[in-house]
């Protein structure tokens, strides 16, 4: 009868509800995105908000992997920045230390950088503070105009 159907469905629902909510998590846990800029430009995309969250916490470890646009041929610098670094790197352009054989950004600790890279390159990192991060793509070392439009392919694993 009725009540039959009833006690039919009620296990059923959670089983779904648990299933979805697993797969959520586990295409939450990679996140496979672009960051889309023009040449001699950056742009940053906020991290947390690409992962659906406010913050980042502590302790929670994350592989960023990205590789270069357009085939190699072009070498953009990928770094990974708390807020306040984010709100610098708006006028802090890169500078080439030769001693160092490395990109600097003045005032700038970046939790992650990849310089020119033109293969793909992988790093893990653990999140040490409560906190808004941004991912960023720079090309800001380039000579000469240009129209052209990059899209940079990036990929954040939870851990």
């Amino acid at each position: 009868g009725p009540s039959a159907t009833v006690t039919t469905a009620a296990p059923v629902t959670p089983a779904m509800t648990v299933a979805a909510s697993a797969q959520q998590t586990t295409k939450s846990s990679v996140l496979e995105t672009t960051i889309d800029i023009h040449y001699n430009d950056f742009y940053c995309i906020a991290l947390h908000k690409a992962l659906g969250a406010d913050y980042l916490y502590p302790d929670q470890k994350y592989t960023i992997w990205a590789n270069s646009p357009a085939g190699g041929t072009i070498n953009v610098n990928i770094l990974l920045l708390k807020v306040d670094d984010y709100d610098k790197i708006q006028t802090v352009k890169p500078t080439w230390d030769a001693v160092k054989k490395t990109w600097v950004y003045e005032g700038i600790s970046p939790l992650l950088q990849f310089n020119d890279i033109t293969v793909p390159q992988e790093k893990t990192i653990t999140i040490k503070n409560q906190g808004k991060y941004f991912l960023c793509a720079d090309d800001r070392k380039e000579s000469g105009v240009n129209d052209a439009m990059f899209r940079v392919p990036v990929k954040i694993t939870r851990l």
